[in-house]
C-alpha cells in the first residue's frame, strides 16, 4: 500500500465524528489487533530485561505502565513476575474484556519460558496463572485476582498516586505517540511516583510507521517533511508521531532528574545510507541531528531515579570539627 493512502484515510478519520469509533471498528474487521503472542510477549520481556541490566526487580514491587494498548501483555507478565500490583492507564479506550481474556488464555502454553525469562520457579508462575478462574471474561475476573488496576481514561501527568508509592514505571511502543511537552510532564510526574531508586524503562519506536505497509520508503521517510507539513500525515490525530529523535529522548528524561542507567539504540542502515547519499533529503527542523541520530528506529532504555545529593550544609555539619 501506498503509505500516503492509509496517512489521508486516517487524517480524515481524525477530523470527522465519530472517527475514532469508526477507526477501531476497522482495525477489529482488518485483523490489525489480532493475537500476535511471539512478537508481543517478546516485547513485554525486554521490558523484563532491562529491569535486570539495571539491577531491578520486580518480585513483590508496585508498577505502573504507561499506555495498556490493545493487549495487556506487559501488565499480565509483571503479575505473573511476582508484583505486588500492577497499575496500567491509557488515554484511549482500546482495551476490550475480549482481548484480555484471549490474551490472557494464550500464555497459559508459555508458562515456562515466563518462568525463566522472569527468573521465577515455575511452580510459583503456574499458581499465579491458576489464581485466574478458568471460566474468566470480563477485565474485572481477570485483572483482580493478578491485583492489576486498569484506569482508563487516565492522564499520567496527573494519577493521583502517593509520591514515592511506585518501584517501577513502564512503556512499550508509548512515547512516540507522546508531544514532546507532554513527556516531559509525564516523566515529571514518574520522578514524583518513583521512590528512590525506582526505575523508569521504556521500549519504543522513533521510526516512521508508515514505512511498515509501503516497503518503497525507508523508516526515516518522515524526515523529509517540514512541521507544517507533517501535521496533516501524522502530525496530529489518530496517526500521531512526534518524531522525536535519539537525544531529544536523553534530554527529555535527564530534564527530568533521571540517571540514564541502560541505553540502547538500534540504526536503520537503509534510512542511514538515504541520508547520506541524498536520496532522502531531511527538512532543516532536523539540521541539528547527525545522520547517524536521525536513522535511529528502537530505543531501549531505564532510567533511575538516584537519591538526592546533600545540601553543602549538610555536607558541612557532618565533617568532624577542628581546632587550632
Amino acid at each position: 500500500m501506498n503509505w500516503k493512502y492509509k496517512a489521508h484515510a486516517l487524517a480524515a478519520l481524525s477530523r470527522v465524528p465519530g472517527g475514532r469509533s469508526l477507526y477501531h471498528g476497522l482495525q477489529r474487521v482488518a485483523g490489525t489487533n489480532r493475537l500476535q503472542l511471539d512478537r508481543d510477549l517478546e516485547r513485554a520481556f525486554e521490558l523484563v530485561d532491562l529491569i535486570f541490566e539495571a539491577d531491578g526487580e520486580i518480585e513483590g514491587k508496585q508498577v505502573f505502565e504507561i499506555g495498556t494498548g490493545w493487549r495487556p501483555f506487559v501488565p499480565f507478565v509483571m503479575a505473573l513476575a511476582g508484583a505486588k500490583r500492577v497499575i496500567t492507564v491509557d488515554v484511549n479506550p482500546w482495551l476490550t474484556s475480549a482481548y484480555a481474556c484471549e490474551t490472557w488464555r494464550a500464555l497459559e502454553s508459555r508458562l515456562p519460558e515466563i518462568a525463566a525469562r522472569c527468573r521465577v520457579p515455575e511452580q510459583e508462575i503456574v499458581q499465579r496463572y491458576r489464581s485466574v478462574p478458568s471460566t474468566a471474561c470480563t477485565l474485572e475476573s481477570v485483572f483482580v485476582p493478578l491485583r492489576i488496576q486498569y484506569d482508563c481514561p487516565a492522564d499520567a501527568r496527573d494519577t493521583q498516586l502517593p509520591a514515592r508509592s511506585m518501584d517501577i514505571i513502564l512503556s512499550s511502543n508509548v512515547l512516540e505517540h507522546i508531544p514532546a511537552d507532554v513527556q516531559r510532564d509525564i516523566h515529571k510526574e514518574s520522578f514524583r511516583l518513583l521512590k528512590t531508586g525506582g526505575l523508569s524503562a521504556h521500549r519504543f519506536n522513533p521510526q516512521d510507521h508508515y514505512s511498515t505497509i509501503d516497503s518503497k520508503i525507508t523508516n526515516g521517510n518522515f524526515l523529509q517533511f517540514s512541521e507544517k507539513q507533517w501535521r496533516w500525515y501524522g502530525g496530529t490525530g489518530l496517526a500521531y508521531h512526534n518524531r522525536l529523535r535519539s537525544p531529544e529522548y536523553r534530554e527529555l528524561f535527564q530534564q527530568a532528574g533521571f540517571e540514564i542507567t541502560v541505553f540502547r539504540e538500534r540504526t536503520d542502515q537503509r534510512t542511514l545510507d538515504a541520508i547520506r547519499s541524498g536520496a532522502l533529503t531531511v527538512d532543516e527542523c532536523f539540521s541539528r541531528f547527525t545522520p547517524e541520530e536521525l536513522a535511529v528506529d528502537y530505543i531501549w532504555m531505564a532510567n533511575r531515579k538516584a537519591a538526592p545529593l546533600p545540601a553543602r550544609s549538610e555536607i558541612e555539619s557532618s565533617l568532624p570539627a577542628f581546632t587550632n
